[in-house]
């Protein structure tokens, strides 16, 4: 398949992100062109999905597949943190379990699935420059690595999804703002024979804390397990002053009781992995004519796992954004304010709720501990205007109540503006104790997993207990009138005005 001298759309990347927006635009009959620069399939971390991924995956009609390929059920994951020890079990959920996956089969799967929609393909391309035409990106110059041919093709509308690459935001927009907190290294490698801890869930996901760090153990459907390390960066760079990457993994899993008794008659198979997963989030998600998605836009440390959760979840909300801007039933700028303001209230809520995780291992006084809170000035400094905190707050133990909520974009625009205080130098004090409040409703929710109170799993995986688990619209909650709908395709829809 020949290169098209133009496209209505250009992606840029096509892991789970690029390929999730390649699949929704496809399937309505927009022209689509993905770039990859790799050849799929290809190793990548990120293995264990959280139960949010499931319906996006229905809606990209990927199921089938999925399950064909027989990845390993995630139905709960077990923590030993601290003194604390919990199980989240899913068996209350009307999606009962996710998946631990090999990133380049499931990165694969979608890929291709996007092909099967339509979306034209070309793997090994390497995207050189975008030319601008003032601030809207027009074209891109591309190499073929395969061949070293070189060509130009036009673009109407752009999909960041290049991953840490940042194409957009480190090259042209300048716009990359690294968070204080969770400036961490992991360090993994595959292990055979391990042990499994708990039965009562079928494939957990195991976490344990150290004194200066954690832990994380992630069984996969060939009988290994990936087990990772995580470190703050000025510790392993000191650290690292006296020992090799491998010793440190090891050493420091020795450290853990838990991890010790899981990998006492196993064998590490791997070599060592190492990678700094340093959070960050691009101050702008949107502008004229271009979308950011995936790690080109944000990343969060992955402590809760949310990895391919925001790559899906952001490609779904910039879907359904180009959707209505391509078929003229949106304002541009509107979409385009909607993407920025659902995406960055959505990245907010998770690093508050990966904050107030850390912050329940009180007894840990040292650097690593200290350095995980998200601080108020690094909350207000995300500059998302003036959404509701309330709502982040009432929400912040939520997972997929994100895509329960998605057909109301997730988080109210706060039209009464009486919370602007909270991002003001002088009103410091109040955006604090709204951070206490949000670390309670952690606290409240983790007692109730410990104590196995059935509720845990509906606080966590359903807007305020709901009973079901699904893609209702909750039009109340919509941002500037606009929300998500998913039927007959993935569009923006508007607020119905009723005249009296």
């Amino acid at each position: 398949m020949k290169v098209p001298a133009s496209t209505k759309v250009l992606i840029i990347g096509g892991g789970p992100a690029g390929s999730t927006v390649a699949s929704f635009l496809a399937d309505q009959g927009i022209e689509v062109t993905l770039f990859e620069k790799e050849h799929f399939p290809r190793y990548h971390i990120g293995e264990s999905l959280i139960v949010s991924v499931q319906p996006i995956i229905d809606l990209l009609g990927a199921r089938d597949e999925i399950d064909r390929h027989g990845f390993q059920k995630k139905s709960g994951v077990y923590w030993q943190w601290g003194n604390e020890e919990w199980l989240f079990d899913w068996k209350n959920l009307d999606y009962d379990y996710s998946y631990h996956v090999k990133r380049e089969d499931f990165d694969n799967i979608l890929l291709k699935n996007s092909q099967k929609k339509g979306a034209k393909v070309f793997q090994g391309m390497m995207v050189d420059e975008i030319t601008f035409e003032g601030n809207r990106p027009v074209s891109a110059s591309w190499t073929s690595s395969d061949d070293r041919v070189s060509g130009k093709i036009d673009f109407d509308y752009l999909v960041d999804a290049s991953g840490r690459a940042r194409i957009m935001a480190n090259k042209y927009l300048k716009s990359i703002k690294y968070l204080d907190s969770f400036q961490n290294v992991a360090i993994w490698g595959y292990w055979e024979d391990v042990k499994i801890m708990t039965n009562e869930v079928n494939g957990p996901l195991t976490v344990g804390s150290i004194d200066d760090g954690w832990i994380w153990g992630i069984p996969l459907k060939d009988g290994s397990m990936s087990v990772g390390l995580v470190l703050h960066k000025d510790q392993f760079s000191s650290l690292k002053k006296k020992s090799t990457v491998e010793e440190i993994y090891i050493n420091k899993l020795k450290q853990s009781d838990l991890f010790t008794a899981m990998t006492e008659k196993s064998k590490l198979v791997s070599d060592i992995k190492i990678e700094a997963d340093y959070s960050y989030v691009s101050k702008s998600l949107t502008g004229p004519g271009y979308f950011l998605v995936g790690d080109s836009a944000c990343f969060i440390d992955p402590l809760l796992s949310s990895g391919v959760h925001l790559a899906m979840h952001s490609a779904l909300l910039a879907s359904a954004s180009l959707s209505s801007i391509i078929n003229q039933e949106i304002d541009q700028v509107d979409a385009s304010e909607f993407y920025q303001r659902s995406y960055q209230g959505h990245f907010l809520r998770w690093a508050l709720l990966v904050s107030g995780f850390y912050q329940v291992n009180k007894s840990k006084d040292n650097h690593f501990w200290a350095a995980q809170q998200l601080s108020p000035r690094e909350v207000g400094s995300l500059d998302i205007g003036s959404l509701d905190m309330k709502q982040i707050f009432a929400t912040l133990v939520s997972g997929v109540v994100d895509l329960e909520e998605i057909n109301s974009s997730m988080l109210l625009k706060e039209t009464s503006n009486r919370l602007e205080g909270y991002f003001q130098h002088d009103q410091k004090q109040n955006l604090e104790a709204s951070l206490k409040n949000g670390n309670e409703e952690i606290f409240d929710y983790l007692d109730r997993v410990k104590n196995r109170d059935p509720r845990a799993a509906k606080q966590r995986y359903n807007k305020g207990g709901n009973e079901s688990f699904t893609f209702g619209l909750d039009v109340d909650n919509a941002v500037n009138d606009l929300y998500v709908s998913t039927s007959p395709f993935v569009h923006l829809a508007k607020l119905e005005t009723v005249t009296i």
